[in-house]
């Protein structure tokens, strides 16, 4: 009986098929049993098991074709400072908190008071 590769899937090796989602289809010793696995590409998911043989292989095709694996996986987007800043200005003020009070201070005000006045009439002391 001759094994022919399905659509979608390339064929590395005799044991190794990399299927166009980057899912595979290996024979490996895997926690210390050897099979054929369908190997996943989100790690999130578990390898699935199959025999170590031509049926074994078989096998793992027809369970990648009925669904076995989610083959979209959800990758969560990476939140820049930009986005925190803008979760941080639409969340509603907590109670005690002027509205507008994270904004003003990110604009320009420091929140440490008028230590700039301070710094101009120390400058004019230097002439004496």
């Amino acid at each position: 009986m001759s094994f022919s590769t399905p659509k979608g899937w390339d064929k590395e090796t005799d044991k190794l098929f990399i299927h166009s989602t980057g899912v595979r289809i290996q024979l490996m010793t895997y926690r210390q049993k050897e099979g054929w696995y369908l190997v996943p590409i989100d790690l999130d998911q578990p390898v699935v098991e199959f025999e170590p043989t031509p049926e074994g292989r078989t096998k793992a095709f027809e369970a990648f074709a009925a669904g076995a694996l989610d083959t979209k996986p959800k990758r969560k987007k990476a939140e820049t400072a930009e986005t925190k800043k803008k979760k941080k200005a639409a969340a509603p003020a907590k109670e005690g908190e002027e509205e507008g009070g994270e904004a003003e201070r990110a604009e320009g005000d420091d929140g440490e008071g008028d230590d700039d006045e301070k710094e101009d009439e120390d400058e004019g002391d230097d002439d004496t």
